[in-house]
């Protein structure tokens, strides 16, 4: 039997390429799965601030910067101040909007307020995962 020099891989060289291969993939490996952790945050936080801004997409919408539409701070605080809103897209998230303290003194009208929607998951409600602020213009108390 003559040997020919395309006789193909022996039985070691195969056990070598498999060891390198294994310690390339365990090199691999916790990068893949803090890349995968992340993601699941990110993906969390980007929910969060959708949400967040969601709640703040009406009082944007009816308290326009526009200085001719009368708009009411009271009227702000008594239709937009909410806590415990609910994420109707079953995230299991909420939110709070709150509103900041309206200037007392009709002198010191047109004033801006700023508003903040603050959104929590329910099952650690004492970390917020995201605070989103506008600010509103409002023509009177």
């Amino acid at each position: 039997m003559f040997r020919r020099e395309d006789d193909g891989f022996s039985l070691v060289e195969v056990i070598i390429a498999m060891f390198l291969l294994m310690v390339l993939a365990l090199a691999v490996l916790p990068l893949i799965i803090g890349a995968t952790r992340v993601s699941g945050s990110n993906k969390d936080l980007v929910a969060a601030t959708t949400f967040a801004n969601a709640q703040l997409a009406p009082i944007r919408a009816a308290y326009s910067n526009n200085p001719t539409t009368p708009t009411s701070c009271s009227a702000l605080v008594s239709t937009y101040a909410r806590t415990g809103l609910v994420d109707p897209a079953g995230t299991g998230l909420r939110a709070n909007v709150i509103v900041s303290t309206c200037p007392t003194g009709a002198s010191l009208y047109p004033a801006v307020v700023t508003v903040t929607a603050r959104v929590y998951d329910v099952g650690e409600p004492s970390t917020i995962l995201a605070t989103v602020p506008t600010k509103v213009m409002v023509s009177g108390s």
